[in-house]
């Protein structure tokens, strides 16, 4: 995709994030993979009413910025990137039972075949880190070697896709099975997914 065409793609993920209540329109930060470079949103940038020059390039070897200033989660994103080369965006935002769950002591798990299907890793969290620290990306690209989504405790969700859409895909599905978690947990006794029937799924669509 090209430089021009990426950036529009940023810009529409980011309002379908405000649109679906995954982020308030200030919040989260989101980034494509262009080469050896990246387009991060800049810093104070409302996701819903972004313009291309709102996405800031950085040079990945360097880590160095082109022109701007980028979101303080910089070195985040990098450490995704940088840890696994097929992965060409990242999303992070801040919903509301993604957040719940992260906050939590409870156990994680697949719950339903959607997920499974559409994460195609399991789901893990975090432990806290400070937001933009160095601790945090070194956290964020331990785990994202092992995970397509992370829950960060007191933060948020990130996810990582080889494209925008299924980035910010997979971010909705984990919000939509943290609700899902939440609603079965206050019905009483539930089950997640056999393992072996979740590894089983992983496999089938993992790409």
């Amino acid at each position: 995709m090209q430089k021009r065409d990426m950036r529009k793609k940023l810009i529409i993920i980011g309002k379908k994030s405000v649109k679906k209540n995954l982020v308030s329109a200030s919040g989260g930060n989101i980034s494509a993979r262009c080469g050896n470079y990246i387009y991060i949103k800049a810093k104070k940038t409302r996701l819903d009413s972004s313009k291309p020059n709102d996405y800031v390039l950085v040079d990945l070897r360097t880590q160095k910025t082109k022109k701007g200033f980028p979101s303080s989660e910089k070195p985040m994103h990098i450490a995704c990137y940088t840890a696994r080369p097929d992965v060409g965006a990242v999303v992070h935002v801040h919903p509301v039972f993604s957040t719940a769950v992260a906050n939590s002591n409870m156990k994680l798990g697949l719950l339903t075949y959607e997920i499974a299907a559409t994460l195609a890793s399991n789901l893990v969290r975090a432990c806290y880190k400070p937001s933009g620290s160095r601790a945090l990306a070194g956290e964020i690209g331990r785990l994202i070697k092992k995970s397509n989504a992370i829950l960060m405790p007191n933060h948020g969700l990130l996810t990582v896709g080889k494209t925008p859409d299924e980035a910010f895909e997979r971010a909705l599905a984990v919000e939509r099975a943290c609700q899902t978690l939440i609603f079965s947990r206050l019905l009483g006794a539930f089950k997640f997914l056999p393992k072996n029937e979740a590894k089983r799924i992983i496999k089938l669509y993992k790409k």
